[in-house]
């Protein structure tokens, strides 16, 4: 009777040692680490992991699906279990990512991973090969739709028509600072070019504080930056493709280039109706912006201006 144990014993032991030689983990060169983000491929501490990052290379020539990955605790119990259902074709390599930065990594151990031979088992809907009487309509859910990337060389009339605004505008500006050479120019279009005339003038002054500006200088100037800086925003947006989210560089400059001359006007015509400049302060409070635009709106005070 113990000879019989002893010889079924070795049977089961010897195919034991054949399924487990013949298993896929020793088909495979598996190896894992810390991540701190989805697409980083480097090594991190556990105290910043956020992922775990692993690689399989195929050593033969067969066929092999990496059914799923996961974490081990210190204490051999399952932490976390993820089904990835991946192919590795013959001599290939594979990667797969986990999601570990709502476990205790304190406690964590190694990783592991299920194997099988074969590529990945496809479940086909089958519902059209029943019969009519049991046959049910397939549920369609909504797909929203994909944005298509906008081609790098697409040059719209949109585009061309903001090069064609921006060359208008340093047309205009030309012309106005010589109007000896352009005087049909300037008779036939005078609003135009006093539009640019006040705004050219803000620029000559373009720290100084001190003297009193008219409403036509100042609202001409505010128009030229409102005009402008939408220029900018969209040449920002549309030509060199800026994320609206993001920081529009050309607007950016042009804010800051603008900043100090607006400023002073404001200052200027505040004087013209016999206020601080100071008084530019209360637009911070929101509320402020109603006086302050009534008195950039004003006429000129009739009484005698200390400025």
């Amino acid at each position: 009777m113990k000879s019989l144990f002893i010889f079924f014993s070795s049977i089961f032991l010897l195919i034991s040692s054949n399924s487990w030689a013949n298993h896929c983990g020793h088909d495979v060169d598996r190896s894992w680490i810390y991540t701190q983000n989805y697409s980083s491929k480097y090594r991190v501490d556990k105290s910043r992991a956020k992922y775990a990052y692993w690689t399989f290379k195929n050593k033969t020539n067969k066929q092999i699906t990496i059914q799923s990955i996961g974490l081990w605790s210190a204490g051999r119990i399952i932490m976390k279990e993820q089904k990835v259902n991946k192919y590795l074709k013959p001599f290939g390599i594979i990667n797969a990512k986990m999601y570990v930065g709502d476990l205790n990594l304190d406690v964590a151990g190694s990783g592991f991973s299920r194997c099988n031979y074969g590529k990945p088992i496809i479940k086909k809907n089958n519902t059209y090969n029943q019969k009519p009487s049991t046959y049910s309509k397939p549920k369609t859910y909504y797909k929203p739709k994909i944005k298509k990337k906008r081609n790098e060389d697409n040059f719209t009339l949109f585009n061309l028509f903001l090069l064609v605004l921006a060359g208008l505008l340093i047309f205009v500006f030309v012309i106005a600072t010589k109007k000896n050479e352009y005087k049909n120019y300037v008779k036939s279009f005078p609003r135009v070019f006093d539009f640019a005339d006040q705004t050219i003038i803000c620029f000559k002054k373009y720290s100084t504080f001190k003297g009193r500006a008219s409403r036509k200088e100042y609202w001409y100037f505010y128009l030229f930056t409102f005009i402008v800086s939408l220029l900018t925003y969209f040449i920002d947006i549309s030509i060199f493709r800026k994320d609206p989210d993001g920081i529009l560089f050309i607007n950016a400059f042009f804010s800051m280039v603008t900043l100090l001359p607006s400023l002073a006007v404001g200052c200027r015509r505040l004087h013209d109706v016999n206020k601080s400049g100071w008084w530019q302060l209360i637009s911070l409070t929101v509320i402020g912006l109603i006086p302050l635009i009534i008195w950039l709106a004003s006429k000129p005070a009739k009484e005698k201006n200390k400025y």
